[in-house]
């Protein structure tokens, strides 16, 4: 028998998995899979698919956890928490769509795969992915949505949050970045002599704050995780697979992170989407006092959480392998900058 990962071509791996998801939309959800539109979103750790079945009224986000996915139990609790978020509407998410008896998340056979393959089926949250930070207003809504769901964290109780735990540990000593020798082999000897000194240097700053500073996050609230939604209604969250619980000014810096790196370029644009992105996360919800202070580490964090996924997923994904190497190439070089001396990409005044 063929191997999954080993004997089929990215385009490959990408057709079986939309054959299974197709079969088990008609077997799991009722829908007719067989004659539906399906557009393919990504095909990383999981594939992702716009699904819009015929005679039906909206769409629909497929997701097959494929690689490295959480296990059933925690998706679960990730559909919990956005069913929650949803429930409450004060920030658009994706609302889980249950099996016809009632399931969340249901296992997949992917012949040849010897990893465990779960497929959980969404609304499709309209608008457009990656809202133009610059246009008015926008910067101030992407704070007032972060802190709307830092604030749903911090109030509403969700009991069995079984989700990973987003800290030093977790991203920095025990993460693939430093444990993995094939991920050794990607950053090269100066760039896993960088990340461990980087480590050293910031896991003080890391572990401050108390139990009101921590919460449920995002953990991976990049820009086009967030969706400009229609007729300037505000700004929605999508991709919550990374969902977990963490210091909230986590889920800040990867905000800023992401917007620095396409708007550095322009002198004093990083500057002013960030006042008013914070202007409208404080209008919601403070900050801690001395977030200034720990955005820079943060941003750090967030960088050593980018080096563990692509080290992990660049060997065996042709997309990430793609564009992988550079990007760790850039995280590292910037790390170096920051062991020298230099402001980290991100850090106000920097």
């Amino acid at each position: 028998m063929q191997t999954f990962s080993h004997d089929l071509s990215h385009a490959e791996q990408l057709e079986l998995l939309e054959g299974l998801t197709r079969a088990a939309l008609t077997e799991y959800y009722g829908l007719d899979g067989a004659a539906a539109t399906v557009q393919v979103q990504q095909y990383e750790d999981n594939a992702v698919w716009r699904i819009t079945p015929p005679d039906h009224d909206g769409s629909f986000v497929a997701r097959l956890s494929v690689r490295d996915g959480r296990p059933a139990h925690q998706q679960r609790s990730e559909m919990r928490w956005l069913e929650s978020l949803a429930a409450a509407r004060t920030v658009a998410v994706p609302e889980p769509i249950t099996t016809t008896s009632g399931q969340h998340v249901v296992p997949i056979e992917v012949p040849g795969h010897d990893e465990p393959a779960t497929l959980a089926l969404l609304h499709w949250l309209p608008g457009t992915a990656e809202p133009p930070y610059q246009q008015p207003g926008v910067a101030r809504e992407m704070g007032i949505a972060t802190a709307h769901l830092h604030q749903h964290a911090a109030t509403v109780p969700l009991p069995e949050f079984d989700r990973p735990v987003w800290d030093t540990e977790a991203i920095l000593l025990t993460g693939p970045a430093l444990t993995s020798p094939g991920a050794h082999e990607l950053l090269g000897a100066d760039g896993t002599t960088a990340l461990r000194k980087v480590t050293e240097l910031i896991t003080p700053a890391l572990q401050e704050g108390g139990p009101e500073d921590r919460g449920r996050i995002h953990g991976d609230l990049h820009r086009e995780n967030m969706i400009a939604l229609p007729g300037g209604t505000g700004i929605g969250m999508i991709d919550f697979d990374d969902c977990g619980t963490g210091a909230y000014l986590l889920d800040v810096a990867t905000v800023l992170s992401s917007i620095h790196r396409i708007a550095h370029k322009q002198p004093g644009s990083y500057e002013t989407f960030t006042e008013a992105y914070l202007d409208g996360y404080t209008h919601v919800r403070p900050l801690p006092s001395n977030w200034a202070r720990l955005l820079e580490p943060y941003l750090l964090l967030r960088d050593a959480f980018i080096l563990n996924f692509v080290t992990t997923a660049a060997p065996v994904n042709a997309d990430v392998a793609s564009w992988g190497p550079r990007r760790i190439a850039g995280i590292v070089a910037s790390m170096q900058e920051y062991l020298e001396g230099h402001a980290y990409p991100g850090a106000l005044g920097g």
